[in-house]
């Protein structure tokens, strides 16, 4: 069974940072998972879940969702929870709620033509909002009845040997099955007497028990008649045979047995709470059933059946089911009739027990979804059970494997009453018969979870012990890149589900070859029942040919003297990035030109994170000479997605040579672009430990022109996109004498952050834009390459943008040029990125940071041999144009323009002395008519002749 509590946790060796960057306020962009399409969602419909709930909050919400871009109008707001836990529900049950949140968790039903995508982002961008998603459906497992399949009427009982089990526990003595299904037709002969009945609330039209749903008696209909619109009510019954995949889990659960009717069930007399969550006229579409276990754990059950499920994690899921599983429930769920490896879920969520299928010859069913997450596996072939209309009939899938998991877990529960539902789940895992040589299976080792159930060693054994890892702390050197060559640390959390384990020998392995377990075999001395224990450090070499992002399957064995068992995890090693933690900030190093996150959103890095919080949404280098040629990785035209231009040459990798700070690089070219410049940048960071630089990363772009022809007015920069607190109250300034953009918000109390141009060879560019202006290059929420070159070469377009409006969601480019690079020459655009406590404190580390890179040579310069002089840029020109010159040594150059006739116009440059290296000049055109003309310079004994086109 999959960790009965826990989420995977990966700390680094300072933990600490890298933690805060997954929890804290970043901005947060919804996509619809990968397999999802509007067919899986319900329309206009979103699960809301606050931080922290108040009517402020949610009407702060909704005013101003109603008054946004998207006009979102609210139909219907409402908790998910419906009792008032408060007052109803014992007080270990209130805190439970508390403490999974559930009770901050709302349906929100809305009218708005926007895609539900844009509408969640809205609902993301509100500082309340802990998460917003769709509604997701989730489809009944059937599988179809071929003629292929196996015949036979309840053979799956002989199988997992419940007539042996009979002979120890011979019924479940009324324990509570919650079916969470299409419904079930509640008068069927098989099922009447079996149907749970809840006496507190008689059917009088008055909500006797005051949980919020009246009549409940026979259970509850979450959904209604109608898939759009319909009304949930007191009565889960089916009214047509086509709604009867309940009803057919319904019989498999818990058939009345030994009535001399119809079939029997493994559970014999336990008792179905039937809670429907599939409309009546699309039944197999189930969309309320987190809503259903909800209920279900609030009435006490243990043993909850989910015979459905489909793709898309899902937030509020994983939060019902923690809530579940912390209240002593068992969720068992149909692994998926994918046929592939990857669960559906719920499934697939930790904490609950997934099912598998397999055939009456214990050969995995070519439907069954499969994979390391499976924990069990039972018979789904041909199953024989209850239809609608008094009948029996056959059904086949994960859907039919489920529900006789879920009747051994009500017999093992009568035996076992004070035993949770995660223990009895382990129990039923861990005596179930291995079949991992049977027939085909062989194919899917470790796959089809521990074996197929069998009951009556779950019942035969009382001296059961369970071992689940909670937690994976991992330490390594390179800064959780888990980087080809790296040694790593490795400590596992575990927890002891069932009973006491002495000299718990854990064993870690992997069968990929890059890997290799140094340290395998740790001992445990102790682990009592519940306790959690921290056993570590397992050592692992990373080869150094290891793929980057390659995925590791590891495998723990449990081995004592009464026990033995295994679990398996995946690592991500080799990383194309590099977080980059050193001083008090935070960030990441990309191999793609972005700073903060690897991925277009927001994910695959740390952004950039000062005191525990993270400030950054985007950053990305744009480089470009026309509004045709600009090679970015900066979001694109389509809403959602970026531009992909440069690609990796060589993955982040530290210099180990620099022992005064952390320094890494990488480099990357633009043959991902259709019309590349041909150029291959090498992107540094550098973050110093102590102070006055441990508040700021000095950032810097090296980029080398690889084409055979002269790149000339070429622009550098970056696209940033803060968010300080509340984004949408930001406020950007520019102070052109610091060559300094700072970003904060107009709400008291929070950071500031900036970025300075460290070097002043080219034209500073600053260029602030908002999608919330009227006007602006980003009102459609697009931003084409045309765009971004105007961003890119405009100058200082304004110097403040946001504070007028009272804040707004802001971004912006800076950047320097134009830059004129030959064939094979390189220019450098350097950056601080900076964070501070108040505008005081960015200055105090801008001017630290400026003195840092005078005294520091982050690029070697390729020797100057010779005096030369570029081809100006732009060329043709219309007022001013630009020259760079490379002297070998210092010295007077001067400049004349001549016209085509060799007419000497004026003078354009004259310097007594310049210092060796390179100096930029600029010179007006705009008193020239359209022509050709030639400038020439002179140095010592040498000459250069440019020649230059003006046009009108």
């Amino acid at each position: 069974m999959k960790g009965s509590s826990s989420l995977l946790v990966v700390f680094l060796f300072l933990s600490v940072f890298t933690a805060l960057a997954d929890d804290q306020s970043k901005k947060r962009k919804f996509k619809l998972p990968v397999g999802v399409s509007s067919k899986d969602y319900i329309p206009n419909s979103i699960i809301i879940k606050y931080k922290n709930i108040s009517t402020t909050t949610s009407r702060s919400v909704e005013n101003k969702l109603m008054v946004g871009k998207q006009k979102v109008q609210f139909v219907k707001h409402q908790p998910i929870l419906k009792v008032n836990y408060l007052y109803d529900l014992p007080l270990q049950k209130q805190l439970a709620l508390d403490k999974a949140g559930v009770n901050k968790i709302f349906e929100l039903e809305y009218r708005s033509s926007a895609p539900i995508e844009e509408v969640i982002n809205a609902l993301l961008e509100q500082e309340e909002v802990e998460y917003a998603e769709p509604r997701y459906i989730y489809r009944t497992t059937n599988a179809p009845n071929d003629p292929f399949f196996l015949q036979g009427f309840q053979n799956s009982l002989s199988q997992v040997k419940a007539l042996e089990a009979w002979g120890i526990q011979s019924s479940a003595n009324g324990q509570i099955i919650a079916v969470i299904d299409s419904g079930a037709d509640l008068e069927h002969e098989d099922l009447a007497a079996n149907i749970y009945l809840n006496t507190n609330d008689p059917i009088n039209g008055i909500d006797d028990d005051g949980d919020g749903y009246t009549d409940n008696y026979r259970g509850w209909d979450f959904v209604g008649a109608s898939f759009t619109g319909g009304t949930p009510d007191n009565n889960p019954d089916i009214p047509a045979d086509s709604l009867d995949h309940g009803m057919h889990v319904a019989g498999i659960a818990a058939a009345v047995t030994n009535n001399a009717k119809g079939v029997a069930s493994v559970s014999r007399d336990a008792k179905l709470m039937i809670l429907k969550a599939g409309s009546d006229d699309n039944a197999s579409a189930i969309y309320r059933g987190y809503e259903a276990i909800l209920y279900a754990v609030n009435k006490g059950v243990k043993i909850i059946n989910c015979s459905w499920g489909g793709p898309g994690f899902s937030s509020f899921g994983q939060d019902i089911i923690n809530f579940a599983v912390s209240n002593g429930a068992l969720v068992v769920a149909a692994a998926g009739n994918s046929g592939r490896d990857g669960l559906d879920y719920p499934a697939a969520y930790k904490g609950v027990l997934a099912v598998a299928n397999v055939n009456a010859n214990d050969v995995k069913a070519g439907s069954s979804s499969y994979g390391f997450d499976v924990d069990i596996a039972a018979p789904g072939q041909n199953i024989f059970s209850t239809i609608n209309g008094g009948a029996y009939g056959t059904k086949s899938g994960t859907s039919m494997a489920t529900p006789l998991v879920s009747s051994a877990a009500a017999l093992v529960a009568a035996k076992y009453p004070n035993l949770s539902g995660v223990a009895i789940g382990e129990i039923l895992r861990l005596s179930a018969d291995d079949i991992s040589n049977i027939g085909d299976n062989a194919a899917y080792q470790n796959k089809l979870g521990k074996g197929r159930l069998n009951v009556f060693k779950a019942l035969q054994n009382n001296s059961f012990v369970a071992i689940r890892r909670q937690n994976i702390i991992i330490e390594d050197n390179s800064n959780g890149v888990l980087a080809a060559g790296d040694t790593v640390n490795l400590a596992v959390d575990l927890k002891s589900i069932l009973g006491n384990v002495n000299n718990l020998s854990v064993t870690l392995q992997t069968n990929n070859s890059d890997v290799e377990v140094i340290t395998p075999t740790l001992v445990l001395n102790s682990l009592n029942e519940l306790e959690v224990k921290r056993l570590g450090f397992f050592k692992i070499f990373l080869s150094p040919q290891t793929q980057e992002n390659r995925e590791i399957i590891f495998t723990l064995t449990y081995q004592s003297s009464n026990y033995q068992d295994q679990e398996f995890f995946s690592l991500r090693v080799n990383l194309d990035y590099l977080n980059i933690i050193n001083n008090q900030i935070a960030t990441t190093l990309t191999s793609n030109g972005r700073v903060g996150f690897s991925s277009n959103d927001a994910e695959n890095g740390l952004g950039f994170i000062y005191q525990n919080k993270n400030l950054l949404y985007e950053s990305s280098l744009m480089i470009g000479n026309s509004a045709t040629r600009i090679s970015n990785n900066t979001r694109s035209p389509q809403i959602g997605s970026s531009e992909e231009d440069f690609i990796k040459i060589s993955r982040p990798i530290k210099n180990n040579a620099n022992t005064t700070a952390l320094e890494a690089s990488a480099t990357f070219n633009d043959y991902g672009s259709n019309s590349p410049l041909d150029v291959e940048v090498t992107n540094r960071h550098i973050a110093y430990p102590n102070s006055p630089d441990d508040k700021y990363v000095l950032i810097d772009y090296i980029i080398k022109n690889k084409s055979i022809v002269p790149l000339n007015g070429i622009y550098i920069g970056l696209f940033c996109d803060w968010d300080v607190e509340a984004s949408d109250k930001n406020v950007v300034k520019y102070q052109p004498a610091e060559t300094l953009a700072y970003t904060y918000s107009l709400n008291p109390g929070n950071p500031y952050t900036a970025v300075k141009v460290l070097n002043t060879d080219g034209a500073i560019q600053f260029y602030p834009m908002s999608y919330q202006l009227v006007g602006d290059v980003l009102e459609d929420d697009v931003f084409t390459r045309a765009e971004k070159f105007t961003t890119l070469s405009s100058g200082v377009f304004k110097t403040e943008l946001g504070e007028s409006l009272g804040g707004l969601d802001v971004m912006y480019t800076i950047g320097a040029g134009p830059y004129n690079i030959a064939s094979g020459d390189s220019v450098q655009v350097a950056f601080a990125f900076i964070a501070g406590d108040n505008l005081n404190d960015i200055i105090v580390s801008a001017n630290a940071a400026e003195q840092k890179f005078k005294n520091i040579q982050l690029v070697v310069p390729e020797p100057i041999d010779r005096f030369k002089v570029s081809q100006n840029y732009p060329n043709p020109t219309r007022r001013n144009t630009y020259f760079d010159m490379f002297l070998p040594e210092a010295g007077a150059v001067s400049a004349d323009l001549f016209d085509i006739g060799g007419r000497k116009l004026k003078n354009i440059y004259n310097s007594t002395q310049l210092d060796a290296g390179k100096h930029t000049i600029a010179t007006q055109v705009d008193d020239l008519s359209t022509g050709i003309y030639y400038v020439e310079f002179r140095y010592q004994e040498s000459r250069e002749i440019v020649k230059i086109i003006v046009t009108r």
